[in-house]
Formats: structure tokens, C-alpha cells, sequence
């Protein structure tokens, strides 16, 4: 009977699930994936997180048909994961709906953070030592070296943190657009553009926007686009705060490179999220940067996050001993 790894990648909005012949090694060009909700723990809950990754595996296993008997490992990474005790509860919500699933005895799973699987993911399986660099809503970055130590750098949330994503990057845009209303800060293309977005008639109507109710973060992230946009129209503003993004995303790299004595010029370094995917002034600064810093040496992803998970999914089956459904 054919055998299946499953990897997991549960974020804020949406949840990629894929299945991965036990013989494969790469990531396949017509992939065995599907994609439902978002299972952040600290968003939807710890139990809710749990259902809808039950329900993700069962949904893909019809699809595919596939036996739930057929799954050697489950890898799963999930957003807001990362403190062990939020790891233990999230064991503890998936241990008995697991259980239901009817799953192999033998069936091995792994549970970490977003992050751990994206940096698996993205490092081709013979390269033992990396970074990751993640800007999204949010930024964070994370590296292994070659005797298996683990780094992070970031990941504070968006009110301490999250330098260089698409939410600090929105709040920075509406404070120029402030700024050039009071003359305080040059003109930009960011003032039309975000009052158009937003449906607003006057920049003044931006307090109310901002302080009527709360904004989710999600909502004001969205408007990096906007800075995006007027940046490759040359806006000299928004160029300005992309570069600034770029500052403070490699500053992320310089601070993993003084962790380990590993990390050096040749360490490779990869990126994801969606501020490098739609702004390639961004990507293009940054690699710049790294080069000019001689912090790292660019390299496109290997392969996405949920394919990580497979790969850690897959450790667990070579460390464990023994049966049962556990992490």
C-alpha cells in the first residue's frame, strides 16, 4: 500500500495542506494540495485550530483518495506558534480528533512554528546551514547552522514589532500622507491614492478612520499595496519607505550572523512573504544590501512552507521509536 507524508501550513487566513508520496523527495510540479481557512491557535483558538486541520486532512483524503491509514507523518507548521507551552496545548487539541481519523498506529506527527517549516522548506535538502527572511503582514527572520542550532530575530507582533512588513509599511505611508497634509513632509502620489482606497474626501479624515474603531490588522496591512504601487511610478516618498523596509529587513540577517560562528559571506539567505513577492524594489534592495553588507549570499526559496512541513514531518518518523499518534 502506498504511503503519504502530509504537510500543514496554518496561518492567519488560510491553511495549505499537502500530500506528499513517502518516495518523493522534491515538491512536484502538479502538487497534491488543498487550501482551507486559517488555523492560527491565537486567531481562531487552540480547539478550532485543531477541527479545521482535521477536517483539511479528511477533505484532502477524499479528494485524493487516500486512507487516512496510508499517512506515515504529519508535519505542521502554524502561525503563532513558537513558545513551548503554546506548542503542548496545540498537541493537546489535535491528540484526540487525531485519533479519530482512524490514522496508521505507526503515524508519526511534528508540530513548530510557521517559520521552523518555512526555513525547511526553502533550504534545498543538502544545504545544512541558512536564513529565512519572512515579510508578510508582519517580519520575522530565522536561520539554522550546520551542527542544527536554531535562530530567530523578530516576529514581536505588529504593535512591538514587525519592521519591514506590510502593516508597518501602511502605517508608515498614512503618517507621510499626514505629514505632507501639514506640510510638514514632501508632497506624494500616496495622498490621492489612499484617499481613494479608503473613500475618504480629506486627509483629515484619516483620524476618524484610525481611531473611530479598532482597525484590523489585516485591514491597514492591505494598504502597502498602495505604497508598492506609487513606488515603481517613481514616487520619491514611497520609494523612501520601501528602501527604510529593505534597512530593516536585513538588519534582521545582521543580527542572526552574529549568533552563530557559522554564519558568514557564503551563508545562503532566501526570502518569503508577500512584500517580496509584489514589490521588486523591495527584493532588488534588499539583495543589494545583504551583498554590500557581505552578510549572506542570495537564494530564491527551494521549495513553499508546506512542503517543510512534510520534510519535518518526515524527521520525526526517522527519530521516533515506538508507535502512537504524538508529536
Amino acid at each position: 500500500m502506498k504511503e503519504f507524508r502530509v504537510g500543514i501550513d496554518g496561518g492567519g487566513t488560510k491553511t495549505k495542506c499537502l500530500f506528499l508520496e513517502s518516495s518523493r523527495t522534491e515538491m512536484p510540479e502538479q502538487p497534491l494540495s488543498i487550501t482551507g481557512a486559517g488555523s492560527n491557535p491565537h486567531i481562531v483558538g487552540f480547539e478550532e485550530a485543531a477541527r479545521r486541520i482535521k477536517e483539511l486532512v479528511l477533505e484532502g483524503c477524499t479528494r485524493y483518495n487516500i486512507s487516512p491509514e496510508q499517512i506515515a507523518s504529519i508535519g505542521i507548521g502554524l502561525a503563532g506558534l513558537g513558545r513551548a507551552n503554546d506548542i503542548k496545548r496545540m498537541e493537546e487539541a489535535l491528540d484526540a480528533l487525531f485519533f479519530s481519523l482512524n490514522l496508521s498506529e505507526n503515524t508519526e506527527y511534528y508540530i513548530e512554528s510557521d517559520s521552523e517549516i518555512a526555513l525547511e522548506g526553502a533550504l534545498a535538502p543538502e544545504v545544512r546551514s541558512g536564513m529565512l527572511v519572512i515579510a508578510g503582514t508582519g517580519s520575522n527572520a530565522v536561520a539554522r547552522d550546520e551542527v542544527g542550532g536554531f535562530y530567530r530575530c523578530g516576529g514581536w507582533g505588529h504593535l512591538l514589532g514587525d519592521e519591514g512588513g506590510a502593516y508597518y509599511l501602511s502605517l508608515k505611508a498614512l503618517s507621510s500622507v499626514a505629514k505632507a497634509q501639514d506640510g510638514r513632509g514632501p508632497r506624494t502620489m500616496l495622498s490621492e491614492l489612499v484617499l481613494q482606497a479608503l473613500d475618504l474626501e480629506h486627509e483629515q479624515g484619516l483620524i476618524q478612520y484610525m481611531y473611530e474603531k479598532p482597525r484590523e490588522k489585516q485591514e491597514v496591512a492591505q494598504l502597502a499595496s498602495l505604497v508598492i504601487k506609487a513606488c515603481e511610478k517613481g514616487d520619491e516618498v514611497a520609494t523612501r519607505l520601501i528602501e527604510e523596509a529593505a534597512d530593516e529587513l536585513v538588519l534582521h540577517v545582521a543580527i542572526l550572523a552574529k549568533q552563530s560562528a557559522y554564519f558568514n559571506e557564503r551563508t545562503p539567505v532566501t526570502v518569503a512573504g508577500s512584500m517580496f513577492t509584489f514589490s521588486p524594489t523591495l527584493k532588488r534592495a534588499f539583495q543589494n544590501r545583504l551583498l554590500g553588507r557581505k552578510l549572506g549570499v542570495f537564494q530564491e526559496p527551494h521549495a513553499p512552507p508546506e512542503f517543510g512541513a512534510v520534510m519535518l514531518g518526515k524527521k520525526a518518523e526517522n527519530v521516533r521509536e515506538g508507535g502512537g499518534v504524538h508529536d
